[in-house]
């Protein structure tokens, strides 16, 4: 035999399907791109345990949101649960008053100004922001228009416009997300150590946001290339401190809820009640006008992210409750510490042993004829699909996170609630691409409605930045539209033309200097909420001081 004809044989016996891809179950094209989603995230060193209120990742773990990025995630998850972050900690409203005061000085006037970051349950501060903490009571928060998804209403998705609507189930499919990112509200959640900084910088009106840019250009243009010096994060000034760059602290943290009414869970196939999966509940004013502060709704938690300073771009995790329709759509579920999901026999009589169960792919559509196309399966449920580990009923256990057995109904969630076993961890994100260069992307079927394929929390992030007005110049999508012409997520790494370009004229007036388009807002897109102490016509439209003819949310 010829030796090329015998090369041709052995790639052959190579490439030789098993007996159960023969029996019609080989990989298709959407399993090899969920491929690149699957990835085993936790390094079989992390060994998550919690005693004596400290948590512990094995002795081999050093920096444990890098590797066991997903152990990590259950660990944030437990700790803002226990720290009540929807009683305690600060929403964005209390974050950025409508009618900014600057802090006081040292020494100076005590009035019209803010001497210190109040505890406090007001929900509509006007002049400084506050945090709610150990103050009495429970704050009235009210939900806001959600800042990514893309929504779609019902009369719109069913072809009818304002001539009414049909039902839920006149739908197409693959507009349901989009429909229920529309019914949906939303609510971010800052600790104490991000409000520290917020208040201690001034980065709580546009001016101060203003002066950071200014600082950060005069710097560079004087003493380029030595950097300005980084004040330390963590700590506290008498005397109000500008910053030439937004660096918040390590322990910094942020929760990103989704919240939706009763009514409107029942029009989208939820079912509150349900008393094998059921929801977080809490009373909530339904509306973001200010007007509407003091009515409350009963409302159920569909879906959060988690993200934390602990990485320099910080790190990023998304969860959904279990009963979303469509929960793994698109990208898939990952969880290599939580919930692992269920190997399809074919998979393992092929013999694959020991295959991960960290990954629920999605559903799929599958034609056996010759050509074998397949396609997504859209907004289905995958509540049978993943299964709790040990490792986390014993972390919950040890927290006293879900230990209940009885169904809340005070209207205020407690860390104790069953109903905190019903979420899942769809991902996390610690970079912009993969080690091979492949662009990384994290999003849930709730908070990016409409856009979940393309959406990259740590890339849309990175465009949050200042500009010389102390305004935010970038939109959280960019102008590549999808298949239902929704404006995509920025992906992959930043643009350097986002920030910089290198002017013949740049900083000063200098030739070939470099030209500061915007200065990073250390990935908080939060700060554009923020309302000027002073006169204008761009802003939010709920500031003091903003032209109600001219409003820019």
């Amino acid at each position: 035999m010829q030796p090329f004809r015998c090369l041709k044989l052995f790639l052959f016996c190579l490439l030789l399907p098993t007996g159960a891809a023969l029996a019609g179950n080989q990989p298709n094209h959407i399993d090899f791109a969920m491929w690149f989603q699957s990835g085993i995230r936790d390094t079989p060193e992390c060994d998550l345990t919690y005693q004596d209120d400290r948590y512990d990742f094995g002795p081999e773990v050093t920096n444990p949101a890098m590797s066991c990025p997903d152990s990590f995630a259950w660990k944030l998850f437990t700790q803002v649960v226990r720290e009540r972050f929807w009683e305690n900690w600060t929403s964005d409203r209390q974050a950025w008053p409508s009618d900014p005061w600057p802090r006081c000085l040292p020494g100076g006037a005590t009035e019209n100004c803010c001497s210190s970051l109040e505890g406090s349950n007001d929900s509509l501060p006007e002049h400084c922001p506050v945090f709610p903490g150990e103050a009495k009571g429970v704050p009235q928060q009210i939900l806001n228009a959600p800042s990514t998804a893309r929504g779609l209403p019902m009369t719109v998705a069913t072809g009818h416009g304002d001539h009414g609507g049909r039902s839920w189930s006149d739908v197409p499919n693959s507009l349901k997300t989009m429909v229920i990112g529309n019914l949906q509200k939303e609510l971010v959640f800052r600790n104490r150590h991000m409000m520290n900084y917020i208040f201690d910088r001034q980065l709580y009106h546009v001016e101060g946001l203003k002066a950071v840019y200014q600082a950060f250009t005069e710097k560079l243009g004087a003493n380029a290339p030595y950097r300005p010096e980084i004040l330390d994060p963590t700590e506290t000034f008498v005397q109000p401190q500008t910053p030439a760059v937004v660096q918040f602290p390590i322990k910094s943290i942020v929760v990103k809820s989704n919240w939706m009414s009763l009514e409107n869970a029942r029009k989208v196939g939820l079912n509150p009640d349900d008393t094998r999966l059921p929801f977080i509940k809490m009373d909530l004013v339904p509306k973001h006008e200010e007007a509407s502060a003091g009515k409350v709704e009963p409302h159920i938690l569909i879906a959060f992210h988690i993200v934390s300073k602990d990485l320099p771009n910080w790190y990023w995790s998304t969860f959904e409750h279990a009963s979303n329709l469509g929960r793994c759509d698109w990208t898939g579920c990952n969880d290599s510490f939580g919930f692992g999901g269920t190997i399809p026999p074919h998979v393992e009589s092929g013999g694959l042993q020991g295959a991960a169960a960290n990954y629920i792919p999605p559903h799929q559509l599958k034609e056996t004829g010759p050509d074998k196309t397949a396609v997504f399966d859209l907004a289905k449920s995958y509540a049978a699909a993943d299964r709790m580990t040990r490792s986390l009923a014993s972390l919950l256990a040890a927290t006293g996170i879900a230990t209940s057995t009885e169904e809340n109904r005070s209207g205020l969630p407690v860390p104790e609630d069953a109903a905190w076993r019903s979420y899942r961890l769809k991902g996390t994100q610690t970079d912009f691409v993969s080690s091979t260069g492949r662009a990384t992307l994290l999003g849930n079927s709730v908070t990016e409605a409409g856009l979940v394929n393309t959406s990259s929390c740590i890339s849309c992030h990175a465009r949050a930045a200042i500009d010389r007005r102390g305004l935010v110049p970038f939109g959280m999508r960019i102008n590549h539209l999808n298949y239902a012409g929704i404006s995509e997520s920025a992906t992959g790494v930043p643009e350097e033309g986002w920030f910089y370009v290198n002017a013949y004229y740049g900083v000063n007036g200098q030739s070939q200097a470099t030209e500061v388009r915007a200065i990073q807002s250390d990935f908080v897109f939060g700060i554009r909420n923020a309302c000027p102490m002073t006169e204008t016509s761009l802003g939010p439209s709920r500031c003091a001081k903003v032209s109600k003819t001219v409003g820019n949310e």
